[in-house]
């Protein structure tokens, strides 16, 4: 009956390492294995909480470093569970259909045996001699083969993906005054008293965030690459791209920049955006919890959009670039705007461990610029 058992839940562990390994890495879904991603989470949320209450700097360094060891530990956890698998097919017929120079215990040899099997070392001191054995070692061999392969591959394309998110965070960066400030992003294409360039950067935007959404639904691991800069975050991209949209539609004067104010670029980047964070908060799971509104007091709220919006306004004065006349409609445009997007993004925000200060700087552009800066006091609300 051990024997039975012993054969049984070998071929289960062989089945759950190759259904983890086709929903890992070959099928691109949105979510890993069930057995990945209870690593991933189970790991993340359980850092998450210990760094909380630490400084910036060292919370987001603490953080960076788990992501790089989540994919060897996955891969150690399938090789283990497939010479796990194979030696319990194994143990039922050791010695019997082994060649064994220096005997040990039956365990023993089975685990080594598979082990050597997988790793493709094979030395020799154990080989099978009858036709069950041969042929499950050839199986063993070919599946160590096929999963290290796949995963140098998986390594690579992960890599790959993560180089192509820093450079587009990089493109947001630069236009946007190395901050938080999408009314920068929008003055630095006004150029003698006209926006230059200006479509051309929404849709390279656009296209940009479509390409990071695929990315991470691909390869979900990627949530879990913590940037130190925060710049280099997905919250900080959206954050720019959604609040571009929404000043674009409620600050720039309709009359003198119709152009800009509602070019198809700006409505493909506003659904744009709105379309990867429903997409991300789908993939993360967190639904539910983004569907919370706000925790701050609604006063509170609307006094740091209010001087989000009155800022907005100035740099947009001290620019040359025509801001809406009529303020009132104005800020209520932008009052809805983001009222509509922000508890959604927050909570993303938060559950890949940064605050909302940083991604938005709606209190201090300073401290969305400085990466490694507590954050400065609060600015008095604009009257």
């Amino acid at each position: 009956m051990s024997d039975i058992l012993c054969t049984l839940l070998g071929g289960a562990l062989i089945v759950l390492a190759a259904v983890e390994v086709y929903f890992t890495i070959l099928h691109g879904r949105g979510r890993s294995g069930l057995l990945s991603e209870s690593i991933n989470r189970g790991a993340w949320s359980a850092l998450r909480t210990f760094v909380a209450p630490l400084p910036r700097g060292r919370r987001h360094r603490i953080l960076n470093a788990l992501g790089p060891l989540l994919l060897p530990a996955l891969i150690a956890v399938l090789l283990a569970g497939l010479v796990t698998g194979f030696a319990l097919l194994y143990f039922p017929i050791m010695p019997s259909g082994f060649t064994v120079n220096v005997p040990a215990s039956r365990w023993h040899d089975a685990f080594y045996f598979s082990g050597t099997t997988l790793l493709t070392v094979g030395y020799g001191d154990i080989v099978p001699r009858t036709g069950a054995p041969r042929f499950l070692a050839l199986v063993e061999a070919a599946a160590g083969l096929g999963v290290i392969s796949l995963a140098v591959a998986y390594l690579l394309s992960v890599y790959g993906a993560l180089e192509r998110k820093r450079t587009v965070a990089l493109s947001f960066y630069h236009q946007a005054d190395e901050g938080a400030d999408a009314a920068g992003f929008i003055a630095h294409h006004f150029v003698a008293g006209d926006f230059r360039g200006l479509d051309g950067a929404l849709n390279a935007a656009a296209r940009d965030l479509q390409s990071l959404l695929e990315a991470h639904l691909e390869h979900p691991i990627i949530h879990y690459f913590h940037p130190i800069e925060v710049h280099k975050s997905l919250p900080r991209m959206l954050f720019l791209s959604l609040e571009i949209c929404a000043v674009m539609r409620a600050c720039l004067d309709p009359r003198a920049h119709a152009g800009a104010a509602d070019h198809p670029a700006r409505h493909t980047l506003e659904r744009t955006a709105r379309y990867v964070l429903t997409g991300l908060i789908a993939a993360l799971r967190l639904e539910s919890t983004s569907r919370r509104r706000h925790a701050e007091p609604r006063g509170i709220l609307e006094r740091r959009w209010r001087t989000r919006f009155e800022q907005t306004l100035e740099r947009f004065r001290e620019t040359g670039i025509q801001s809406a006349p009529d303020r009132a409609v104005g800020w209520e445009s932008y009052r809805r705007e983001r009222d509509e997007w922000e508890p959604s993004l927050q909570r993303f925000a938060a559950y890949l461990g940064y605050e909302w200060e940083e991604i938005t700087g709606d209190r201090d552009l300073a401290y969305a610029a400085q990466e490694e800066e507590e954050p400065a006091p609060a600015s008095p609300p604009a009257e």
